[in-house]
């Protein structure tokens, strides 16, 4: 699985509060590809938790 810079970036950006406007400004592209970008994180990172989740029963 692979998560890039601006993945990752893209979602810290808009957990701490910033508009996907001023994600992708800082990004470098527009607001629907910073959207994008950090929704892909978030699937990355969901499918490595739920790699590593044990069965409790």
């Amino acid at each position: 699985m692979f998560v890039d810079d601006d993945q990752k970036d893209a979602y810290t950006l808009h957990a701490q509060g910033k508009s996907w406007i001023e994600v992708g400004r800082e990004l470098g592209c527009t607001a629907a590809a910073a959207e994008s970008f950090a929704h892909a994180y978030q699937r990355h990172t969901d499918a490595a938790a739920a790699e590593h989740q044990t069965t409790l029963f």
